[in-house]
């Protein structure tokens, strides 16, 4: 009771009030009447940082939150947490400075002398004091479940993972290297359970972090191999994912354990990857369910898409009766193109010679590329020795590994003449006749799915027809075998109801202004099956904000500064279009899509456009470097870091990000800007 009434009363000075002993009392009462809150006063001796944010899992445990508090003039400090469950806290000093130059690199090696962490639960009230020494700080706690935090402020900088060297590193080898990671991990927990009285929320927490940390590191080695090797490891057999065994998918006392989270993302995403159709059906392709269609239905249109519409005839793609081509000879013709013409070889779509393919051995793949139905897959290269793309053929798959900087439509072919692909001398055609056909295959327009398949059949509406129409001339969307589908198959109970609200999280603020319609559809089915109030709020807040950064919406305003730490605000550019651009000197996409940006400006140099670079970087020194390096032209201004307002206000979860806003200061699209320069350029000129 006297470390909550002493909490208490700091809360109430460092917010400038008055403490009686009656009011304390009271707040008391209050407080314990709050299990969903826990106290946090400390007082930090002799600081070299005045200010400390501390992150921690919301209470619905679908996002980061954060809190930030500055000592008084006392060097104290006093917050409540919101908290429904045993929750970890990481608290890190701003702006800290060593005290001595020399020995920075000390206190970086021991630990992370700008981090606190904390373990709280629900009622908790904990105090910390924390001392700066010669080689960094130390910490002492005193209050309800304070063991809780002896314990994980030691354990968590000591149970890194491993940093591994991928490089030649085989299966046996990581697997040993993990499997003696987790025995150190469980060690040192039955360790503080002997010193320590620890909770059992902190066992749990800490069990789970080991366990789901171990997993996720087993799930992601076959990619960091591939990466770091330049090929799949052959040594990984179809029993490699048995230890999935060990881990049941639903464990409700793991929510709010980051690790937990990333293990059900990898895992059903594996099994989407797993179960992949490299020709999936009409309806997995497009989100047909604004039409209503029946089971039947659906599976009708299915089939009648497979038999005709992936790829349809020649002769509904070009109007070969122009040419005066009789309807025999078109059947004549659209058996020729079925047979030779309706597929390109893959050294007819890449220049294979670039991969180091010799020109003897592309007919090689060509045929392997048939074999497989067209498969083929395209990996980066992460490698800085590797300069050059390469094809490899080695466990029976066509991969594609593409260095950094390269892009893939850089090595592609122009596409062959209709007369190339097939034998067109029994039409008849003069010269002229044939080139101009050639001219109308290489300009044809993509059909409406009327058009490649008869839809009388469906018994649909010409304005159901119109609609289906317009769905298939639009982009795919992210129906299919996805996680999110695939989670309702496999969990069940508050962690299905917890993953899929988080899933919804992630597309409102990544998945852009393209899929915000299906994603919204999502979003109704949810909320109707959903008994936890919590995660509809959560939802709801995010969806609050991705609302106000759809097309057509006011480019929300900002004020940055730039290279002289002058002020920089997106209203001084009104008039002219802005593109908008998050990087980081750190972010190497963002290095990679320079080259993208570069032609782009180039193409609009004449135009009224402001490219706005908005960096993300803490380093100044690394922002001013980057720019100078790469010679990144445009207006720059740093916002500091992920936690920077202008990052919350945009959803920036990720980067490189880009915003297109037009003269009149209005969104026009957001991140779906990447890799395409003419459609870049065409948006930019639209907007003007």
């Amino acid at each position: 009771m006297r470390r909550i009434l002493l909490a208490i009363g700091l809360l109430a000075a460092l917010n400038g009030a008055s403490v009686h002993s009656e009011t304390m009392a009271s707040s008391v009462e209050s407080a314990q009447d709050q299990p969903s809150v826990a106290i946090i006063t400390g007082e930090v001796q002799d600081p070299r940082s005045r200010k400390i944010t501390f992150h921690y899992e919301s209470p619905s445990a679908l996002e980061n939150s954060e809190q930030r508090v500055a000592l008084d003039s006392l060097d104290r400090f006093a917050f409540e947490l919101p908290v429904v469950r045993g929750t970890l806290v990481s608290g890190y000093f701003e702006d800290w400075q060593p005290r001595w130059k020399w020995v920075q690199w000390l206190d970086a090696f021991f630990s992370d002398p700008n981090s606190l962490t904390l373990f709280v639960e629900p009622g908790d009230s904990l105090h910390v004091v924390v001392k700066e020494g010669f080689f960094g700080r130390s910490y002492s706690f005193s209050g309800s479940n304070a063991d809780n935090s002896r314990f994980t402020s030691k354990w968590i900088p000591q149970s890194r993972p491993l940093r591994l060297e991928y490089k030649g590193l085989e299966v046996e080898d990581f697997k040993s290297q993990m499997e003696q990671w987790r025995r150190d991990q469980f060690e040192s927990l039955a360790a503080g359970r002997e010193q320590y009285a620890l909770s059992s929320g902190c066992i749990d927490y800490v069990t789970a972090y080991v366990n789901y940390e171990w997993a996720n590191r087993m799930m992601s080695y076959p990619m960091n191999y591939r990466f770091a090797n330049g090929r799949e490891n052959r040594d990984i057999t179809s029993e490699y994912h048995d230890f999935l065994q060990e881990f049941p998918l639903v464990d409700e006392k793991a929510i709010g354990v980051a690790q937990y989270r990333w293990f059900l993302e990898r895992t059903l995403g594996w099994e989407e990857d797993h179960d992949h159709d490299d020709n999936p059906k009409l309806s997995k392709m497009y989100d047909l369910s604004g039409l209503e269609l029946s089971a039947e239905t659906q599976a009708q249109l299915d089939s009648l898409y497979e038999k005709d519409g992936r790829q349809p005839v020649l002769s509904k793609m070009v109007a070969l009766s122009a040419f005066g081509v009789a309807a025999s000879a078109q059947a004549q013709v659209d058996s020729l193109y079925e047979k030779d013409g309706r597929w390109l070889k893959l050294s007819e779509q890449y220049d294979l010679s670039a991969f180091g393919v010799a020109a003897s051995a592309q007919a090689q793949l060509d045929s392997l590329y048939e074999k497989s139905e067209r498969s083929l897959k395209i990996y980066p290269l992460l490698s800085e020795e590797e300069k050059s793309p390469r094809a490899d053929t080695t466990d029976g798959a066509l991969v594609f590994y593409i260095p950094r900087g390269v892009r893939l439509d850089s090595l592609a072919k122009e596409p062959p003449k209709l007369s190339a692909k097939i034998d067109l001398s029994s039409l008849g055609l003069s010269e002229a006749a044939q080139a101009q056909l050639d001219s109308m295959y290489e300009h044809r327009q993509p059909l409406k799915l009327s058009a490649k398949i008869d839809l009388s059949d469906l018994g649909l509406s010409e304005a159901a027809q119109a609609q289906l129409d317009s769905i298939y001339a639009g982009k795919r969307q992210w129906f299919g075998p996805t996680r999110y589908d695939l989670a309702k198959e496999k969990l069940e109970g508050r962690v299905l109801y917890w993953f899929l609200a988080g899933e919804l999280i992630n597309r409102f603020k990544r998945g852009g202004s393209r899929g915000f319609a299906a994603t919204q559809r999502k979003w109704e089915e949810f909320q109707q099956i959903n008994p936890h109030s919590e995660y509809n709020e959560a939802v709801q807040a995010v969806l609050d904000i991705a609302l106000k950064l759809q097309p057509g919406q006011p480019a929300p305003e900002f004020t940055l500064p730039d290279l002289d730490d002058q002020p920089v605000s997106l209203s001084q550019f009104k008039g002219q279009v802005v593109l908008l651009d998050f990087w980081a000197s750190w972010c190497v996409p963002c290095i990679d899509d320079l080259p993208y940006l570069r032609q782009v400006k180039e193409k609009t140099a004449d135009w009224s456009v402001v490219f706005l670079n908005i960096s993300l970087d803490a380093d100044d020194a690394a922002w001013r470097e980057a720019i100078d390096k790469h010679e990144i032209k445009g207006v720059h201004v740093r916002a500091d870091g992920w936690n920077a307002e202008v990052a919350k206000t945009y959803q920036v979860s990720g980067i490189p990000s880009y915003y297109l806003v037009d003269s009149q200061g209005l969104i026009v699209e957001d991140h779906g800007l990447r890799g395409n320069t003419d459609a870049t350029v065409a948006a930019i000129e639209k907007s003007l």
